[in-house]
């Protein structure tokens, strides 16, 4: 059976940047076929958008790892949270982006940047149910995503929970290119 991964960026992003080239490679050695595409309109990210896109991708869902950083950690729970996608075996969500708390005051947020990303709701019995496994990285000083948010819905899901000491919120800013903590727990569970 062919093993596959899904790579979702974060918000006005791309897949090569971040530690995600990274994540890539790593997948890829451990025989992954990966999808890390270029999403639609990412500065202002959109489930709706995001769902038609990768639902006309032609991508094989079944079964993947996901990683998703920041809102891509945001699409992999919305799509875990839809009819159509079917279960993962891995999802693997950096910087856990739930809600705008955090974000409300921040200078670079847009008004109604993110008012099409987030469901009302993520059920965590129900996405609990479309993985084998979940695993969350967050940045300890985290000034976005809300790092008691995350972990709480790790323990709802069962997950196992990373912190990255001074990680700040995984992207560009925390200068960080590797996240070698997850790596070594994805190798001690079997996963890669």
């Amino acid at each position: 059976m062919t093993k596959r991964a899904l790579i979702l960026h974060s918000t006005d992003s791309a897949p090569e940047n971040d530690w995600l080239p990274w994540m890539r490679n790593l997948l890829e050695a451990a025989g992954y076929e990966v999808f890390a595409p270029l999403l639609p309109e990412n500065k202002t990210p959109n489930r709706h958008t995001y769902e038609k896109f990768l639902q006309d991708s032609g991508w094989d869902f079944t079964n993947n790892i996901i990683v998703g950083h920041s809102s891509g950690a945001t699409t992999a729970l919305n799509l875990l949270s839809s009819d159509w996608f079917p279960n993962a075996s891995t999802v693997i969500l950096a910087g856990t982006f739930l809600n705008q708390k955090l974000t409300k005051d921040a200078d670079w947020v847009q008004p109604g940047q993110f008012d099409n990303l987030f469901l009302d709701n993520y059920d965590a019995t129900a996405i609990k149910k479309r993985a084998s496994s979940f695993y969350f990285v967050h940045g300890s000083n985290d000034p976005y995503c809300d790092i008691d948010d995350a972990r709480n819905l790790c323990e709802e899901l069962g997950g196992k929970f990373i912190v990255i000491q001074n990680g700040h919120h995984l992207g560009s800013s925390s200068g960080l290119t590797e996240l070698p903590k997850l790596a070594d727990q994805l190798r001690h569970d079997g996963i890669i």
